[in-house]
């Protein structure tokens, strides 16, 4: 189940060097045949644009050179990203739309809001679809999947707002003894931008016990709730919501609070894709 837009020229042509010069220049894009694949790995957000030759165009048909398409069953934010980037398209090449989906913007100019909203429409339609064979997924609140987006999103604009020996996680999500979290890793406790997050996994190197005199690196969890007033204890500063923890040494409390974790067992963790987690409250619409 997917979104599909068409588009052509409102004059002249558009052709295939027209299509891979564009996208050929874009960030995120990876031309692959008449394919150019959009994936950022920081959100998890996909989609495509294809171009379609003349050809293949069956009599009588008007010739669409350029189609898109997003999958839906996916969390409502991945019209967020895919929005901007099917809008400047559009306006780069004066392109017009055949939109086919139920209440969507038919044939003629691009509409932001109509896209968005026939996206979310046809994605909830997607929701209600599957989940009939389907219940058990993994959900979160719409507000915590748009907050790790954002942060996702706008995770290298971030690194070059700090010092390179500032740390700047993404948010990342993860089955925690059976239940959807989000998740930041803090490796050691080096000097990072931290986001709010329910749990965060930090690798333990230097600051792994000892045992048998000798150092063990591994992996602990350590919930929001204990460690939120030592971030706010020893935070050089907030830098939005996000702790800007910057020091030469890691405080003595934070290590200690760190090597008293019991390392997880891998049955406790699961990594969950970023596509994987969806909307808790259009899930709760279909799921008794």
């Amino acid at each position: 189940m997917s979104y599909d837009l068409f588009l052509r020229p409102k004059t002249g042509s558009f052709s295939q060097s027209d299509f891979n010069e564009y996208f050929s220049k874009r960030k995120y894009y990876n031309l692959e045949g008449n394919q150019a694949w959009y994936e950022n790995e920081n959100t998890g957000v996909y989609f495509l644009f294809e171009f379609q030759e003349m050809e293949d165009i069956k009599e009588n048909e008007i010739y669409y050179p350029v189609a898109f398409n997003m999958n839906y069953f996916r969390p409502s934010n991945f019209v967020n990203e895919a929005e901007p980037e099917v809008a400047d398209f559009i306006k780069t090449h004066a392109l017009i739309v055949e939109d086919p989906q139920t209440n969507g913007m038919g044939t003629g100019e691009y509409n932001s809001e109509m896209f968005t909203s026939g996206w979310l429409h046809g994605n909830e339609f997607g929701y209600s679809a599957i989940l009939k064979d389907h219940p058990e997924v993994s959900t979160l609140p719409q507000k915590k999947l748009h907050d790790a987006w954002k942060w996702n999103y706008k995770k290298e604009e971030l690194q070059n707002s700090v010092t390179d020996d500032v740390f700047v996680p993404g948010i990342m999500f993860l089955s925690y003894r059976g239940t959807p979290v989000t998740t930041a890793v803090w490796p050691d406790a080096i000097p990072s931008l931290i986001p709010e997050v329910d749990v965060l996994l930090i690798g333990r190197k230097e600051l792994a016990p000892k045992k048998f005199f000798k150092k063990t690196e591994d992996m602990v969890v350590g919930d929001w709730s204990e460690f939120q007033p030592l971030l706010d204890m020893h935070k050089s500063k907030m830098h939005g919501n996000s702790y800007y923890m910057y020091y030469d040494s890691v405080p003595k409390k934070i290590q200690k609070a760190i090597k008293i974790l019991k390392p997880s067992g891998e049955e406790e963790l699961q990594w969950l894709g970023k596509d994987q987690v969806l909307d808790r409250e259009i899930v709760q619409k279909y799921v008794s």
